[in-house]
C-alpha cells in the first residue's frame, strides 16, 4: 500500500472494521497509481472543504454503496467532491439529516431503473 493510500485510511477509518471497507473502496477506484490518484484527490477535496467530518461521512457512505450485484458502485469524482462539499456546507444541526439523505439518494440513483440499465449519478 502506498503512502497516500495509508494516509487515506488513517484519516477516514473510524474503526478496525472500517479499514477493510475503505480498502475495498480504494480497490474499486483503482489499484496502484489509480488508487493513489483517488486517495490524493479525496484528501484534497477534504482539505478544500475544511471539514474532515464531511469527508469521513462520505467515505463511510461510499464504502457501503452497493449495486444489486453486491459490488461497490463507482461514482465520478465530481459526484464525490459535490457530496463532500454539500455535507461540509451544512449547518451543524442539519449534518445528520444530510448524511442520511446522501446515503438514500446515492443508493437510489445507483440501482437499476427498471430498464436494465443503471442511472448515472448527477453531480
Amino acid at each position: 500500500m502506498s503512502t497516500v493510500q495509508d494516509e487515506f485510511l488513517r484519516r477516514y477509518a473510524t474503526s478496525p472494521m472500517h479499514v477493510a471497507r475503505l480498502e475495498r473502496l480504494l480497490a474499486v477506484y483503482g489499484t496502484g497509481g489509480a488508487g493513489d490518484d483517488f486517495a490524493a484527490a479525496f484528501i484534497a477535496w477534504d482539505r478544500a472543504a475544511n471539514d474532515s467530518d464531511a469527508a469521513r461521512i462520505v467515505s463511510e457512505v461510499l464504502s457501503t454503496l452497493q449495486g444489486d450485484d453486491g459490488r461497490l458502485v463507482r461514482l465520478t469524482g465530481d459526484a464525490i467532491r459535490g457530496a463532500i462539499t454539500w455535507l461540509a456546507d451544512a449547518p451543524a444541526d442539519e449534518r445528520g439529516e444530510r448524511a442520511e439523505a446522501l446515503a438514500l439518494i446515492l443508493s437510489e440513483i445507483t440501482r437499476p431503473s427498471g430498464t436494465g440499465r443503471e442511472r448515472e449519478p448527477q453531480p
